[in-house]
């Protein structure tokens, strides 16, 4: 015991040495909190928003799109369309990969032809689709040769390139290698952890960590176990985040887009008619100030108003007359018990969502329709999206940026697997117009087809628009200089300063 007694000064200071390492160490750490984790770090599979969010920091493209949307270069240092169906892009020279191997014109070839690789089953491959060929016309130089002209493949172009060695490898979700500003240290149940490629500037680590629940993770920040959180907080939350003093809330529009998604193939929602009534029997402005203190703007389509390529379409009104009236006429009567028929509405497991499907199924309910709520994980739900198997379902598009949206999500070539068209619309008017704006050779063309596609879209409700969400971002006291984003990119968090 007195062996014990007088070594314990030492073992107590060894103990705080640790401490303070661990400390120090954590110092360096940027710690994000995220409503849902990635699916995968892999570019060829990544369409849920969190992975590529996430990926931003990890992989770069041949081309990326600046704030007003517009191409830039990225590891393309210049390009040229000698041929309208040739596109020849020339590589930075010395951009490394995070293991120290050099970028060449082979791994972006090999990243983009295993995307179009029929056995690897990317679902970005219907994206790439015009593509004929892709060669190495030299050690830094690309050839890209098309079957049809594509007006909007450059910004597709953003496409996270893999070495080539990785790039023919099956699906990798929680191993990569990339050559962005960070790689992917390590993915386990406490999150992801990305480490900064020596010699660049900004945290040393970043630390992403799943909480799904939003005041838990606002108290995470006042606690300091987060740093930063952006969107997925119900605005209860906001009155309560800014008598913080110690964080900082920035608010902004965002490109965002919350819709309904329907199935037009049921039994039920193949007639127009009571497709248009669900839409009618929503109060959306009533929603927005309800659930989300009025933040949201109502939309009308896809795009956002300053878009060059967004149509003005008629506001979408709340009209519950007119919606009885319509699911009369479809046959759907109501029965003894004021019931016509029920559906059943699939969301995740997230709260927020959650409370919109109460909301939403309430004012359908005052319509004579029952709704069944069916609320899944997320992994789970958004699997089932994907492959179209709902009646109903709420979701949002994030970070749109080309007009050639409304052909991945309207084109009859677009059904699952192939595409996101996952109500299975299809209508061969809209399939001539989509094609022919794919192709089409000026901006002033593509806006003229894409003013009929979202016209029609909207007289076939394919889609019950709702609204655009806004960007919520709140910091801790640790870092200053983030600044959001329209389209809820979190690159911003490369160049934010933290203070030990």
């Amino acid at each position: 015991m007195g062996e014990i007694l007088r070594l314990l000064p030492l073992i107590l200071g060894a103990l705080l040495l640790v401490s303070c390492q661990a400390a120090e160490s954590d110092s360096d750490v940027l710690h994000v909190g995220l409503a849902q984790m990635p699916i995968t770090m892999d570019p060829r599979f990544a369409t849920d928003a969190a992975s590529v969010r996430v990926q931003d920091f990890v992989h770069r493209g041949l081309l990326k799109l600046d704030d007003q949307f517009q191409v830039q270069g990225d590891l393309a240092d210049s390009w040229e369309n000698p041929e309208p169906l040739l596109w020849r892009f020339h590589l930075k020279p010395d951009v490394l990969f995070s293991d120290g191997s050099k970028v060449t014109a082979a791994d972006v070839v090999a990243t983009l032809n295993a995307v179009l690789d029929p056995e690897l089953t990317s679902p970005l491959k219907a994206s790439f689709a015009a593509i004929a060929s892709v060669v190495a016309e030299a050690d830094l130089t690309v050839i890209i040769r098309l079957q049809k002209a594509d007006a909007s493949l450059l910004t597709r172009l953003n496409l996270g390139i893999l070495p080539a060695s990785m790039a023919s490898a099956p699906h990798q979700a929680r191993t990569t290698l990339g050559c962005g500003a960070y790689k992917l240290g390590e993915w386990s149940e406490s999150g992801i952890r990305l480490q900064r490629i020596n010699g660049q500037d900004g945290a040393a680590i970043i630390h992403f960590s799943g909480v799904k629940d939003p005041v838990t993770r606002i108290l995470k920040l006042t606690r300091g176990e987060l740093d930063f959180v952006q969107n997925d907080l119900p605005p209860h939350l906001l009155p309560y985040i800014k008598e913080q003093k110690e964080l900082t809330i920035q608010t902004r529009p965002s490109t965002t887009f919350s819709y309904i998604g329907l199935n037009v193939q049921d039994e039920m929602l193949k007639d127009i008619r009571v497709r248009r009534a669900l839409a009618l029997a929503l109060d959306r402005a009533k929603l927005k100030q309800a659930l989300f203190a009025d933040l949201p703007e109502l939309a009308e389509t896809v795009l956002t108003s300053s878009h060059w390529a967004s149509a003005e379409l008629p506001a979408l009104v709340y009209d519950q007359q007119l919606a009885e009236q319509l699911l009369d006429e479809a046959g759907f009567k109501r029965d003894a018990d004021g019931v016509r028929f029920t559906i059943n509405y699939r969301t995740s497991t997230d709260p927020t969502r959650l409370r919109l499907a109460t909301a939403i199924a309430a004012m359908w309910e005052r319509v004579g329709v029952n709704v069944s709520i069916e609320s899944l994980e997320w992994g789970g739900f958004y699997a089932r999206i994907k492959r179209g198997d709902f009646q109903v379902f709420s979701l949002a598009w994030v970070g749109i940026t080309d007009p050639d949206i409304y052909r991945w999500i309207l084109h009859s070539e677009m059904w699952p697997p192939k595409g996101a068209n996952r109500g299975r619309y299809a209508n061969p008017e809209m399939d001539q117009w989509l094609d022919a704006a794919a192709a089409a050779d000026s901006q002033s063309e593509r806006k003229h087809l894409y003013a009929k596609v979202q016209q029609k879209m909207a007289d076939d409700m394919v889609y019950i628009p709702l609204w655009y969400d806004p960007v919520v971002a709140v910091s801790g006291p640790r870092i200053t200089g983030f600044k959001p984003m329209p389209d809820g990119n979190l690159r911003g968090l490369m160049q934010v300063q933290l203070h030990k």
